[in-house]
């Protein structure tokens, strides 16, 4: 059995749902006037792709060959996983995104997991101990999911450099603290996944991008269909690109959110881990007995986390995004 095979989708919303990283203010109303326009062109096949990546090029000072889009960070995640690493092998941290674990499996693929550093954070050297000769892709997300804590670009730098394979960089939540390995001057080995999904709120439009050198973006186009996003997620990332203000205001109200629900659980006797990114992981007290326990009593009460057992060592540990709530003592 598959444990790693959707583990943070849900069915069904709880009461108080702190589970998934959305941007709890919404998209921006330009986003939504965007999405209205776009709608009665709904019968047009997208072709405004070109102008999407003309923004994202600006925004990044980068050339546009070297821009792929998808949707969203998973499913450009995906992409390269089928593209580069198809009945191979990749490396990642044993606690990660848990779907990379999932779509190497159906891709008759492997995965060699490399444990956290006691900290918490990537142990960037182990990673490039475990790559062996059917090894062709590393991966790991920054900042890392579920704990929220970011690798400093100079290590990724070092890492893409060092690696014998390309580095995948998921930077899905990289938005939320304004920082990003994509650079005019790039390591030739290092690839940056983004996405709309989290601080621009688009996670229902299912809309990012990717960042790489151009032989890589083109061997990409050439292995992969085309018309793969809406002219409606189109728009509304154009829309969301332009309207910094609430960019910058979503990004505050996560971070006073956060601080305040951090604080909060720790009065209430959790071990919090400190992290930079929208979310993080706190230990569970002991009079819950782990986190399997815990999280069947705070859904009783209509409150839902990440149980975050599915990882090695977590067994005690839930990850908690932020939302505007009264904290509710289980």
């Amino acid at each position: 059995m598959n444990l790693h095979v959707h583990t943070y989708a849900i069915a069904e919303r709880a009461e108080i749902d702190l589970t998934l990283s959305e941007n709890r203010l919404g998209p921006s109303p330009g986003v939504i006037r965007a999405i209205r326009r776009s709608a009665t062109a709904s019968h047009q096949y997208p072709i405004e792709e070109k102008q999407l990546i003309a923004r994202i090029a600006r925004r990044h000072g980068i050339s546009e060959e070297c821009i792929l889009l998808g949707a969203g960070a998973n499913g450009l995640l995906e992409d390269y996983l089928q593209v580069l690493a198809l009945g191979k092998n990749i490396v990642a941290p044993n606690t990660t995104f848990p779907e990379s674990v999932a779509r190497m499996e159906t891709l008759q693929g492997t995965v060699s997991e490399v444990p956290l550093n006691p900290d918490f954070s990537i142990n960037l050297q182990r990673l490039l101990e475990a790559c062996s000769s059917e090894t062709r892709l590393i991966h790991l997300c920054n900042p890392n999911n579920p704990t929220g804590m970011w690798t400093a670009i100079q290590e990724i730098v070092w890492l893409s450099e060092q690696s014998p394979v390309p580095v995948l960089v998921s930077e899905a939540g990289g938005d939320w603290i304004g920082r990003t390995a994509i650079c005019q001057k790039m390591p030739e080995n290092l690839i940056v996944v983004k996405s709309f999904s989290k601080a621009y709120g688009l996670a229902g439009l299912r809309i990012g991008y990717s960042v790489a050198q151009p032989h890589m973006i083109a061997r990409m186009k050439r292995s992969l269909r085309s018309y793969r996003v809406s002219s409606l997620a189109i728009a509304a990332a154009i829309a969301a690109l332009e309207d910094t203000e609430h960019l910058q205001r979503s990004i505050a109200y996560n971070y006073r959110e956060k601080t305040w629900l951090m604080k909060a659980m720790s009065r209430l006797g959790f071990d919090v881990v400190a992290s930079q990114g929208q979310h993080f992981i706190a230990k569970v007290p002991k009079r819950f007995r782990d986190a399997d326990h815990f999280c069947a009593m705070a859904r009783e009460r209509g409150i839902a986390f990440v149980n975050c057992s599915l990882y090695p060592g977590l067994h005690h540990y839930i990850r908690v995004s932020p939302k505007n709530i009264k904290l509710i003592k289980c």
